[in-house]
């Protein structure tokens, strides 16, 4: 027999997958405004030091992050985001990971970037959404880069 808690907690697993998949969406069609509404209200975090790049605390410094670093330097991009674990559900938090696949070409013909990683997230339940709190990405091969032919 399915009770409501367990109906509640399918709920929120998809929830969350419909997020981190809005996320890939928005970054890929460089919608930074919507993208900042996935992002809660309390210092986020976005963490991409293990690739090289940077932490950063806030929706002001994601913001500029992102629009310099992301979409600054890169033309196209595809992000193809599986499997999904969401653990440690409560009321208003939860913990998850998710693979990724990024492809994408480099701005001013700097040729083609593929990388294989992973989404560490948190997330927090604001007004009923949920949102991401903290998202590290952390490699799982070595980014490639392919010259513009």
């Amino acid at each position: 027999m399915t009770t409501n808690r367990s109906l509640s907690l399918i709920a929120d697993r998809l929830d969350i997958i419909q997020l981190t998949a809005r996320y890939a969406y928005l970054v890929d069609i460089k919608n930074l405004d919507l993208l900042m509404e996935l992002w809660g209200d309390n210092d986020p975090v976005f963490d991409e030091e293990a690739f090289g790049l940077k932490r950063v605390t806030g929706k002001n410094e994601i913001r500029n992050f992102v629009q310099s670093e992301i979409f600054g330097h890169m033309e196209a991009l595809c992000h193809l985001t599986t499997n999904h674990i969401i653990e440690e559900i409560t009321d208003s938090t939860a913990t998850g990971t998710c693979t990724v696949l990024f492809e994408g070409d480099v701005r001013d013909g700097g040729g083609h970037m593929r990388a294989t990683g992973f989404y560490e997230d948190q997330y927090v339940r604001e007004n009923g959404m949920w949102k991401f709190s903290s998202r590290k990405v952390s490699p799982l091969t070595a980014p490639q880069f392919s010259a513009s032919e």
